[in-house]
């Protein structure tokens, strides 16, 4: 009787642990987001990417982020507004947000193709 008990103590354990994993995993996916214009965003722009201009990040942000604790790409044309995205965001609490520069340089770090539509 007691090693029934055991076993089902073990699975529930089992079961919580996988859905926190699940969960972690969820928010740990990187979200990659151009903060170009929509003239730039139409001229090309990294496979996978979000469009959310820098005028409206504070804005819209929520739409792409589903926590603070998320990873978040950002990149420009050349690295000054994706940093000023940053500091943005940080300010927020968005604590993983991350400049990674230019299109040219975030497509070669992050090994993507930029496309356009």
């Amino acid at each position: 009787m007691k090693l029934i008990f055991l076993i089902i103590v073990a699975l529930a354990n089992l079961e919580s642990i996988a859905s926190e994993a699940t969960t972690e995993t969820q928010t740990e996916i990187p979200i990659l987001i151009d903060v170009r214009t929509n003239a730039e965003w139409s001229e090309g722009h990294i496979e996978t990417a979000v469009h959310i201009p820098l005028d409206t990040i504070l804005d819209n942000i929520e739409l792409a982020a589903s926590s603070k604790e998320q990873t978040i790409y950002l990149y420009c044309g050349s690295g000054r507004r994706s940093g000023k995205a940053e500091k943005a965001l940080q300010g927020m609490g968005y604590i993983n947000a991350k400049n990674i520069g230019g299109i040219k340089e975030a497509s070669s770090a992050l090994k993507l193709q930029i496309i356009s539509d």
